[in-house]
């Protein structure tokens, strides 16, 4: 977790700088590493839960069968 963490203020960096510099080349290469370091921490994030066989939906449409 800590390593999203990281990614993620390090895009927020790449974002910050990219709004303060007058030099376009800079802004698009900031602008490119802020999208590779998000990447980056959606791949290192765990997946999402998923519905198991006893999630809400399913356990309301077997309890009358």
């Amino acid at each position: 977790m800590t390593t999203v963490k990281c990614l993620k203020r390090q895009a927020a960096t790449c974002a910050s700088l990219a709004n303060q510099t007058d030099d376009e080349e800079s802004r698009e290469r900031y602008l490119r590493l802020e999208q590779l370091y998000l990447t980056l921490a959606e791949s290192e994030e765990p997946p999402a839960m998923q519905a198991g066989p006893y999630s809400s939906e399913s356990a309301a449409s077997h309890r009358f069968n």
